[in-house]
């Protein structure tokens, strides 16, 4: 009731490679920590099946740490019926506005054009797992599947999410500290009272 989530997941760290730089162009930038822009240039179709390879893991709070644990481990999926689902999401708030942005790639298979994503943000309100304050890291792949198998694209992220107390939690700790100071001294004064009239009595 008293505290707060950013709502918006932090950027710390971000990273995208192209592995076919003369047909796929990939260019971003973060801002504030907490919007991305992100741009796509597909120069050539790229018939055959797509497929996806996304990780999750839970990192130490301490940076460096070992301590770490795995979230999510998805291999080989569809990239194109995951790609139908998330044009199928939409807002609680805004009906009918979907949560994938529809300047990205919003069609199978993948065909040339410029496809972006302008001041996206990460809002931990649409996620569908509640996610407890901590360091993250997700990894996307982007894989080919024609004559060969061949690695398109990838993209690592390193977030955090912070939950931070608010100023009425921190108003309402000293008030409740202060009572209880109050209140001791009063509980003090008390005793010595009674103590001094058992005296008297004997």
């Amino acid at each position: 009731m008293f505290l707060y989530t950013l709502l918006n997941l932090q950027f710390d760290e971000f990273y995208s490679k192209s592995f076919v730089p003369n047909n796929i162009i990939v260019s971003y930038s973060v801002q504030n920590m907490e919007t991305i822009n992100y741009n796509m240039s597909v120069k050539d179709n790229f018939p055959g099946k797509l497929l996806m390879h996304i990780f999750a893991r839970k990192l130490d709070t301490v940076p460096g740490g070992k301590n770490s644990q795995e979230m999510l481990k998805m291999k080989n999926l569809d990239f194109c019926q995951a790609l139908e689902s998330l044009r199928n999401m939409t807002f609680d708030d805004f009906q009918g506005e979907s949560l994938w942005p529809s300047t990205f790639l919003i069609s199978c298979p993948l065909t040339p054009g410029f496809y972006y994503v302008d001041n996206a943000s990460i809002d931990v309100r649409h996620f569908p797992l509640r996610i407890v304050d901590g360091r993250y890291l997700v990894q996307f792949e982007l894989i080919q599947v024609y004559d060969e198998v061949v690695k398109l694209l990838n993209c690592k992220i390193k977030l955090t999410k912070t939950t931070i107390e608010s100023k009425s939690e921190k108003t309402r700790k000293k008030s409740r500290f202060g009572n209880d100071k109050s209140d001791t001294k009063a509980t003090s004064i008390k005793e010595l009272e009674l103590s001094s009239n058992v005296k008297c009595r004997h």
